[in-house]
């Protein structure tokens, strides 16, 4: 196979040639590939160009060979020869005409979704140009609780039952919710060849947008970014739901008609029902608007910030315009929680049969797998669905059917179950206890193996209980339904004459009240706690009984006692779930920065089979020369101490002293900016009142201006906005930079990029494995290690490793950056886990390094490379 020529925006680097190379033939061969490229070697890029290059050269030829096909057929068509057996010929005959029919079919379709692509270009460009003389027709809706009492008459009928909106009432298995969501798809049709790229976060999917843009085929490719309700949304009355299975009921209901009662029996019973239009539908779903919408992203390459944007000003549903233009996509970004869980997939009718998925910064693909099944239940949860449930259930007792009744009293029933098992029972009984069930053990400890699951899960569901349950808990507090439930028991008392004189006196009294109450909540919602909220609450469970109705061999339950207690499904073997997609796909990439260990990779892309030859390992090396990186394993400190912070030995003062002298010396000689990463917040906190009380703090600050890691996310860009400003302002001070105090596995530990100045040196101390006695982590230790004996002990140790990959990975973003390394624990310069850094850092690593000559060491490496700063 020829070499293909690709297109790069510049001369590439010879990695960067080896990247895309191996890119276009692991896709071409139908395998699966484990590419590893450091962080600043051009990786978004290098995808982006060999992706394209191999889909653009895969449509030429189909487009040729199918040319080529009906020439052929053509040809032999013309040049039919007399033979005896003429019905034979006649039959040979005609099957050519047929596939020569169905082959110029395929070819008119290919060349008539490539006019209809030049055609939508031209129209969207007329389209900029009138802007401002187009008249959307859009009328400003008044909020819901907002709309005239003239119309209220369309909405809700005066003879109508109170809170006849919040009654499940019969449903029968037929996906309403479905039909509201494709209203907007367009009819199925034969759609070309996708490429689906993955990321983490949409911050880093918006770099691969604008990674495309610089290419040569930014013109001519269609681009369109996926993503939730949650980030698509623009309706206020909508997106201040905050919970996103609420957000999604909401704009489903928002979308299809309702019914009003216009007729009922002397008990109360509901005889006839009219269909109406939904007197709260969304402004932004509107058909001629969501293709404008559609046609834009189509043809303007955005990421999710642009097309929100576009959706305001086009008064079009950001979220639809995308499900929209997913037919006509070639190139569709998707963060990894919509691929990983089928659920997601299926909710965005992601087609990935026969086309690319390729997983950027997949180092983290594993734990994003368990995440997405993991389900968590808190005790908060539970016990506010189990207070409204029951409160539902005895206010509308009489006016629900006897099915639904019943089967609201066996939810009830079951999420009592689930409060019990994790819910202390005694005051006296431990704080934050924890045991680990296989599922059919939990369900006997629950008390609930003799209950069908599944049929309860889908009466909830089908009868859309949770947002019901939600409705039912904004409108009421949870105080004035106690006092409901009281004066129901003193009115049992009273005879029925006095009863029914009762209510006639106060009935009136009864509706002002009644409209008060639903405003007070309308009014309120966006102040209420969502996620504890009873409707969210639901959710969460029924997401725990889908698991429970499982019954894997490899999933396992994780009961938390205690106030803060939790239920969470443990998902043991994510490669089970992840064959799903692999199955599918043409080919499947995963690529980041450390991809360490490789087996890891391999095991989920072959369903732990041992076919690894299915799969393409790449590895390339870093475009920093190894003279441009110094690493440093300290194993001693200025005192001659052993640096060894284990969790036992991490807290003592020798060696807190240690760090603060490490610290003191080190923003001495390292110019600019250095990053500290530390085990966790906690230890965070300890060191950072330790150095303040010893002095060490305003030692520092004399050379360096301190920052740390702020436990807000909303925090983050204010501190590295203010880092950076004092890193690059050194020459209108007194000082030579600044040092950041992060946490590892925290907000500044992936994603971001400390280049030049902003990192000279990323300095990690101690070695952040996880808490070895939690109980989830004992699970899947023993999980693995009965799978394949001494597995356990090396998944470990990789957990540990990743994490302090990420960190050194912020710094040295490109060929000319340098920087230091130190990392600060003898424990690192064992040779299992100098093996696991970065082969771009084991070339320059000096191992054992006492204090002294560290700090020699690092001197002279950065009077070295004075002239470059």
């Amino acid at each position: 196979m020829m070499s293909p020529i690709f297109s790069f925006p510049f001369q590439p680097y010879d990695i960067q040639k080896k990247f895309m190379n191996e890119l276009y033939f692991t896709i071409e061969s139908r395998k699966v590939g484990v590419f590893e490229s450091p962080t600043g070697t051009g990786k978004s890029l290098s995808i982006c160009c060999g992706a394209l290059q191999w889909l653009k050269d895969t449509n030429q030829k189909v487009v040729e060979m199918l040319q080529k096909e009906i020439e052929q057929l053509k040809l032999e068509l013309s040049n039919t020869t007399d033979t005896a057996d003429w019905l034979q010929e006649e039959y040979e005959k005609i099957k050519k005409n047929q596939l020569l029919i169905t082959l110029q079919l395929k070819l008119d379709k290919i060349k008539h979704r490539e006019a209809e692509f030049v055609e939508l270009k031209k129209r969207v460009s007329r389209y900029r140009t009138n802007l401002k003389r187009i008249d959307h027709q859009f009328e400003k809706r008044d909020k819901p609780h907002e709309i005239e009492v003239t119309d209220n008459n369309e909405c809700e009928e005066k003879g109508n039952i109170e809170d006849q909106d919040l009654i499940v009432g019969e449903y029968q298995n037929n996906d309403h919710e479905s039909d509201c969501e494709e209203t907007c798809v367009e009819d199925e049709k034969e759609s070309s060849t996708k490429i689906y790229i993955s990321s983490r976060t949409h911050s880093q999917l918006s770099q691969f947008v604008g990674e495309i843009k610089r290419t040569v085929f930014n013109d001519n490719t269609r681009v369109v970014t996926l993503a939730s309700r949650q980030h698509f949304c623009i309706y206020s009355d909508v997106t201040k739901l905050k919970n996103v299975n609420l957000i999604n009921e909401r704009c489903l209901d928002m979308q299809k008609s309702k019914t009003k009662t216009t007729s009922m029996g002397d008990e109360g019973k509901v005889l006839k029902k009219t269909k109406t239009k939904s007197c709260t539908s969304c402004p932004y779903y509107n058909q001629n608007n969501i293709k404008a919408l559609k046609e834009h992203l189509l043809v303007d390459i955005m990421d999710m910030e642009d097309i929100v944007k576009c959706g305001k000003q086009l008064k079009a549903c950001p979220y639809y315009a995308s499900r929209m233009a997913l037919d006509d996509a070639e190139i569709i970004l998707i963060s990894h929680a919509g691929i990983v869980s089928s659920g997601a997939r299926s909710g965005v009718s992601l087609k990935l049969q026969d086309n690319v998925l390729i997983l950027d910064e997949a180092h983290g693909l594993t734990a994003a797998l368990e995440n997405a099944h993991c389900a968590p239940v808190s005790v908060k949860q539970l016990s506010s669905v189990k207070t409204f449930l029951e409160f539902y259930i005895n206010k509308y007792r009489a006016r629900l059917s006897s099915k639904n009744l019943l089967q609201l009293n066996q939810v009830n029933f079951v999420v009592g179950k689930l409060l019990g098992v994790v819910k202390p029972k005694l005051s006296s009984d431990k704080k934050g206890q924890a045991a680990v069930f296989s599922l059919e053990d939990f369900v006997i400890k629950a008390e609930i193996d003799h209950l069908r699951l599944r049929p309860l899960v889908e009466f909830c569901r089908n009868s859309r209980l949770a947002p019901k349950l939600h409705g039912f808990s904004m409108r009421y507090s949870q105080q004035a339904l106690e006092q409901e439930n009281e004066k129901v028991e003193v009115n049992k008392k009273a005879s029925f004459k006095e009863f029914l004189n009762k209510m006639s006196k106060k009935k009136d009294q009864r509706e002002e009240e009644m409209q008060n109450t639903e405003k007070k909540a309308n009014n309120q919602l966006n102040n209420l706690p969502t996620e504890t909220s009873a409707g969210s609450g639901l959710y969460a469970i029924l997401d725990f009984l889908e698991r429970l109705c499982d019954r894997g061999r490899n999933g396992r339950v994780l009961a938390q006692h205690g106030e803060n207690g939790q239920l969470k499904y443990l998902l043991l073997n994510p490669a089970e779930h992840f064959a799903q997609v692999v199955n599918q796909c043409r080919s499947v990439i995963v690529a980041g920065g450390t991809m360490e260990p490789v087996a890891e990779f391999q095991a989920l892309l072959t369903n732990n089979s041992l076919e690894v030859d299915k799969v393409n390992v790449v590895k390339c090396e870093h475009v920093v020369p190894p003279d441009n990186v110094l690493g440093v394993c300290l194993s001693k400190g200025p005192s001659n101490v052993h640096l060894n912070f284990s969790y036992e030995n991490r807290s003592s003062k020798d060696l807190l002293n240690e760090v603060g002298r490490i610290l003191r010396n080190a923003c001495s000689i390292i110019p600019d900016g250095i990053v500290c990463f530390l085990p966790s917040y906690s230890y965070e906190q300890m060191l950072y009142e330790h150095l303040n009380g010893t002095k060490v703090l305003e030692s520092i600050s004399k050379k360096k201006k301190i920052f740390r890691e702020p436990k807000s996310a909303s925090e983050v860009d204010q501190v590295l906005q203010k880092y950076g400003a004092a890193v690059k302002n050194k020459e209108t001070s007194e000082l030579n930079g600044a040092l950041l105090l992060s946490v590892v596995g925290g907000k500044l530990s992936e994603g971001l990029n400390f280049s030049d100045e902003l990192g000279r040196c990323v300095m990690v101390i101690g070695m952040p494995y996880p808490n070895v006695k939690s109980p989830e982590l004992q699970e899947k230790l023993n999980y693995l290690n009965k799978a394949s004996p001494g597995s356990g002990s090396i998944y470990y140790e990789n957990l540990c490793m990743k994490a302090v990959n990420q960190c050194i990975g912020r710094a040295v973003r490109h060929a000319n950056d340098f920087a230091c390394v130190l990392l600060v624990d003898e424990r690192y310069s064992r040779p299992q886990t100098v093996s696991a850094l970065p082969s771009f850092v084991q070339k320059s690593l000096i191992t054992n390094c006492a204090f002294g000559p560290t700090i020699g060491n690092i001197a002279k490496f950065f009077a070295r490379h004075k002239d470059k700063r």
